[in-house]
């Protein structure tokens, strides 16, 4: 029906996450709408990006230099790790400007039915880097999910014989709700992370 061309680059967006056939179709129709330069210009960074960003070797966040900006930073507290599953989640605690120390990247959670077990993820990296360099506590941000909560209960386990503080970031009730809109679970948990005034 379409150019081979065409059906070429519909099959080529499709791979991307969350890119069905139809958002395909949109997309491809976009790009044979823009100037060639433009379209040129996009090819280049994405190319470009590829060649240029890798991991960090210290903390496995995408970088383009070693290391990457946040461990070079002599601002940030080296012994107060942040934990999380991929490096899309650096970036979200990043922009809440909430975490003065550095991080390390696992590369995803613990989930037996996938066949994720400790050896697929950077556990033992982690382990190594807290006591090279006697880090104090580690703060596990994976996902709420099951396999966020195993994970953090996993890499728990495996630091406090080595008198680290592991810790989890609290949940419950975001700022601005209404009581009446937040669900059981999430009161519950908010219940039970309540803090001294």
């Amino acid at each position: 029906m379409f150019p081979r061309a065409m059906t070429d680059m519909i099959k080529a967006f499709k791979r991307l996450p969350g890119i069905g056939p139809k958002a395909a179709y949109r997309m491809a129709v976009y790009m044979l709408n823009l100037p060639y330069e433009e379209v040129r210009e996009i090819a280049r960074a994405i190319v470009g990006a590829r060649k240029a960003i890798r991991l960090c070797p210290q903390c496995y966040n995408f970088t383009d230099v070693d290391p990457c900006r946040i461990c070079a930073d002599e601002k940030r507290d080296k012994t107060f790790i942040c934990v999380v599953e991929e490096p899309e989640d650096v970036e979200a605690i990043e922009m809440s400007r909430g975490h003065a120390g550095v991080y390390h990247v696992l590369g995803g959670a613990l989930s037996p039915v996938s066949g994720v077990g400790p050896e697929r993820l950077r556990i033992d990296e982690l382990v190594k880097r807290v006591k090279r360099d006697k880090v104090v506590e580690v703060l596990i941000a994976t996902d709420p999910s099951v396999e966020g909560e195993a994970t953090a209960m996993y890499i728990a386990k495996l630091l406090k014989p080595l008198g680290v503080r592991p810790t989890r970031p609290a949940r419950g009730i975001p700022a601005g709700a209404d009581l009446n809109y937040i669900d059981g679970a999430t009161l519950t948990q908010a219940i039970k992370s309540r803090q001294e005034m």
